[in-house]
């Protein structure tokens, strides 16, 4: 009953509000939480449970290699807990996502060992839900080059306003000027 149509649509019809037209009720989900499973978003609907949240890793590292080692689960989850209308939008993302694993392949997308079968759900799933797919990949490239440990592993500093630079009240001096 975990994958039934109900909550697809339900979740699919969330989603499409948008997080926009959700953001300019005030006080519309003033009550949400988040619980152990999941995310919840209004009375008894939770979304993003463990089986999708173990998808939306596998797919962040089969993305961008290496994402786990940077902690990407919980920048995700902290990222939906604050966008209740896209944590909607991307877990029915997920749930499609999983049910053309199940369908193709008997089982869930990060239970995929075989790199032929992976490539086929995301290919698939990278052609017809393309919105999902894109954004998803967006956010995951956005989290990933935005961490100061990749920094440092590409041999990058990163942007110098944090540390400041010398001086502020002199010009810089170019080697003509010597």
């Amino acid at each position: 009953m975990e994958n039934s149509r109900r909550k697809f649509l339900k979740t699919v019809a969330i989603g499409a509000i948008g997080s926009e037209v959700l953001a300019g009720v005030p006080g519309a989900f003033a009550k949400q939480k988040s619980t152990e499973t999941g995310i919840e978003v209004q009375k008894g609907y939770i979304v993003f449970n463990e089986k999708t949240q173990k998808n939306m890793e596998r797919l962040a590292e089969e993305l961008v290699p290496g994402a786990g080692s940077i902690g990407m689960k919980e920048k995700l989850m902290n990222y939906f807990r604050r966008d209740k209308g896209g944590a909607t939008f991307f877990d029915a993302g997920f749930w499609n996502l999983e049910s053309i694993s199940k369908a193709a392949f008997k089982k869930s997308f990060y239970e995929l060992d075989n790199k032929e079968e992976i490539e086929k759900v995301m290919k698939h799933v990278s052609v017809r839900n393309r919105p999902f797919f894109n954004q998803f990949r967006t956010l995951v490239v956005k989290f990933y080059y935005g961490d100061p440990a990749v920094w440092k592993k590409l041999s990058y500093d990163g942007p110098p306003q944090p540390r400041g630079f010398m001086d502020y009240s002199e010009p810089p001096k170019s080697g003509k000027n010597k």
